[in-house]
């Protein structure tokens, strides 16, 4: 907690009376009833106070309702890796809760400045985050780190991912929501049959990592989302083969998709679920299975790609005439977890774009 005295005499913040309130509150351990009262008061006078500066120096304007407290409200959120999958989903929340104190961590710096100017409250993994926020303190928990930290084809770390997943759990209180997005990568199945949640898993060091990070979650309560492969216009696996011009793979490779979007639904849906999906394990794609060759003609058909040459595709001579990839069952998705995509294909998704 920071007292009222040593704020001003650092940040020399004071914005109205509503405002003095709230930050007057901090001097004392956080009680609902003050911190009620004070926000009320910020909210009537419509004040806006400034945040301390963050990495960099850079200070931005984030509403009085979101100060650091001891003990936050219970629509906070902390999201664990805050990328362009974790921003989306902050992004979301805030929409649906604008008085919460949304948390985004990172590996470094490089994107405070956007997440503050999103109304996200950044911190770097480590040392930053425990200064600024309290064992236990939030409600809700999304994990959407990656093992190799967004850098394709890295390596993960041994341990590291795990120990990142613990660091995330120490800030969860328990009652809320924790969700980890994981992949449906892990999965063997590589000749085009269905697999569902129950099906076998690859023994690769990758998979581990992953299938590690689940069993840590799941064994708290938290939900886990083996999510297919992600895209947006400009990202996912069509951007890059019209970018390199070379597919590595049959065409007719069966491939699962989701739009960076509607994983970030799945995520909140999850949250919103609560004690009906702890401990629980959803398949999330969007239910269409498509092929590379369609997935790289669909694309085509955007503006963005409308120069695009066609790749060529490269079948490795053990795969040559053999099926390859696999089919998800999503039913869970939609009659569990109660989800569905707003994005029902691909090929949806593109023609929306003309």
């Amino acid at each position: 907690n920071i007292s009222l005295a040593a704020h001003e005499e650092k940040h020399q913040v004071g914005c109205g009376f509503g405002v003095l309130f709230a930050m007057a509150s901090r001097r004392l351990p956080c009680r609902r009833p003050l911190l009620a009262l004070g926000l009320s008061l910020v909210v009537a006078s419509s004040f806006w106070c400034r945040s301390a500066p963050g990495a960099g120096g850079a200070v931005a304007a984030v509403p009085v309702g979101r100060i650091a407290c001891g003990s936050g409200g219970q629509d906070d959120l902390l999201v664990f890796g805050a990328g362009f999958l974790g921003k989306l989903a902050a992004q979301k929340w805030l929409e649906r809760h604008p008085s919460a104190r949304v948390v985004g961590v990172t590996r470094s710096d490089a994107s405070h400045e956007e997440l503050r100017k999103m109304g996200v409250e950044p911190h770097t993994a480590g040392a930053d985050l425990a200064a600024a926020a309290p064992i236990g303190g939030f409600p809700n928990v999304i994990f959407a780190a990656p093992p190799s930290g967004g850098r394709p084809g890295a390596p993960a770390a041994p341990g590291s991912y795990a120990e990142s997943i613990r660091e995330a759990q120490s800030h969860w209180d328990g009652k809320g929501g924790f969700v980890f997005t994981s992949s449906g990568g892990v999965f063997k199945e590589d000749a085009g049959g269905t697999v569902d949640e129950t099906s076998p898993v690859s023994d690769t060091p990758r998979t581990a990592v992953l299938l590690e990070a689940e069993k840590l979650v799941r064994e708290v309560g938290g939900t886990v989302l083996r999510l297919a492969g992600l895209y947006d216009i400009l990202r996912g696996a069509h951007a890059y083969w019209l970018k390199v011009g070379v597919i590595t793979g049959s065409k007719d490779g069966v491939l699962n998709l989701l739009h960076y979007e509607d994983a970030a639904e799945a995520a909140l849906t999850a949250l919103d679920r609560g004690s009906a999906v702890r401990g629980e394990l959803f398949i999330v794609g969007d239910g269409v299975p498509t092929t590379r060759l369609e997935i790289v003609q669909s694309a085509r058909q955007a503006p963005q790609f409308a120069d695009a040459a066609e790749p060529v595709f490269e079948v490795p001579p053990e795969q040559m005439g053999k099926p390859s990839g696999k089919v998800y069952n999503v039913r869970r998705a939609t009659d569990v977890l109660r989800w569905t995509p707003r994005y029902k294909s691909f090929a949806q998704f593109i023609t929306m774009q003309r």
